[in-house]
């Protein structure tokens, strides 16, 4: 019965996909992905994230933007309460597409990115 009532309020995978979502806690594991495919060395925890978004979303990009694979690839956080936007080139993705992009730019088809989700 509870499906039933909530039938027009259950999101498919697709549509979860792109919910926004955003904030110090998506920085921090989106380091820790570039972090365990080798684009960073480093990682930072969501608090850091939240005094330092500024900064932590310019290093990203910067290293986002050395590797010749990634090029175009850019994270833009709003603040600590509003949404990343995910981009690549013009195009702004759902955070899975862009983890899913990096990886297979990177030619690692297999990693297993949604745990960094």
């Amino acid at each position: 019965m509870a499906k039933e009532i909530l039938k027009d309020e259950i999101l498919t995978e697709e549509e979860l996909d792109n919910v926004a979502g955003g904030t110090r806690g998506e920085l921090s594991c989106d380091t820790k992905l570039l972090e365990a495919v080798g684009v960073m060395d480093f990682s930072y925890n969501a608090g850091y994230c939240e005094n330092h978004m500024a900064e932590v979303q310019s290093e990203v990009n910067g290293y986002l933007n050395e590797n010749d694979k990634l090029k175009g690839f850019s994270i833009a956080t709003v603040d600590v309460k509003g949404a990343n936007t995910y981009k690549i080139g013009d195009k702004t993705v759902s955070r899975a597409k862009f983890y899913d992009s990096i990886c297979k730019a990177l030619g690692k088809d297999d990693f297993k990115w949604k745990k960094f989700l």
